[in-house]
């Protein structure tokens, strides 16, 4: 219980509005540093393997791409250098853009108290910077996820599906229908980079049980060898609306 009376997420740190906000750890910037790093190197080697690998595939190479690649006739050395004074040229911007990004992101999550709805809040953004009020009822579910860099450096996430009716003039042609149909109805928060995220996940639903009407709280599981079904009510939704789409314009 904060001092202020309202139910947080612990550890926090500055305060926003009535409740308090926290923020990533560090280890969220170096798992981003990482992936930098390792594509870096993961190109270098698509690179090494495109000149100086198989005799055809250098060919092939050098015959159709219009830039005179000279270094391709010296050695891998000289090609190493040559990509790796390209890289720096994206790899360091990429890693001080992390660095402030990282630093600039906060959340808050507050539980129901009084006649005050739960809400969640987060900020995102240096040039552009994005802050958003979710409120706990547009919630439909709410999962956790930990993937090998996640846990190399002993954090995870907590991803939010909302829903949400997207807005602007509506779509032409069959393929832009069936996207729209199909994902307008439906978004995707992320609060990452924390080490508390099960606990995390534990107090929303425990929030979320507390409304009146039903949710989908919870992760989604799949049982093992069963795919998942794509014919789906909403799936169906989608493709009533497009044949009266497509009828109404045979009909102009």
């Amino acid at each position: 219980m904060a001092g202020t009376g309202e139910r947080i997420i612990k550890p926090p740190q500055d305060p926003i509005y009535d409740g308090r906000s926290f923020s990533p750890i560090p280890a969220l910037r170096y798992k981003k540093w990482l992936k930098f790093i390792l594509s870096a190197f993961a190109l270098w080697g698509v690179f090494l393997f495109s000149l100086y690998g198989p005799p055809l595939i250098t060919f092939f190479i050098l015959e159709f791409i219009p830039i005179n690649l000279w270094f391709a006739d010296v050695d891998w050395i000289a090609g190493s250098q040559v990509y790796w004074a390209f890289t720096i040229l994206w790899l360091i911007p990429a890693i001080i853009w992390t660095h402030f990004y990282v630093k600039r992101i906060k959340y808050c999550v507050v539980g129901w108290e009084g006649e005050r709805m739960p809400e969640i809040y987060q900020r995102k953004g240096i040039i552009t910077v994005t802050e958003k009020h979710i409120p706990f009822r547009t919630v439909t579910n709410v999962q956790t996820r930990a993937g090998p860099f996640d846990r190399l450096f002993g954090i995870g996430s907590v991803k939010i599906d909302t829903a949400g009716e997207s807005t602007g003039p509506r779509p032409s042609g069959v393929a832009s229908l069936i996207l729209t149909a199909l994902f307008r109805n439906a978004s995707e928060e992320n609060i990452e980079g924390i080490v508390f995220y099960e606990k995390l996940e534990a107090f929303i639903l425990r929030e979320l049980r507390r409304f009146d009407f039903p949710l989908r709280l919870g992760r989604r599981v799949t049982p093992k060898g069963r795919a998942k079904s794509i014919f789906t009510e909403a799936t169906l939704n989608a493709f009533r609306e497009i044949r009266q789409t497509l009828m109404e314009s045979e009909q102009k």
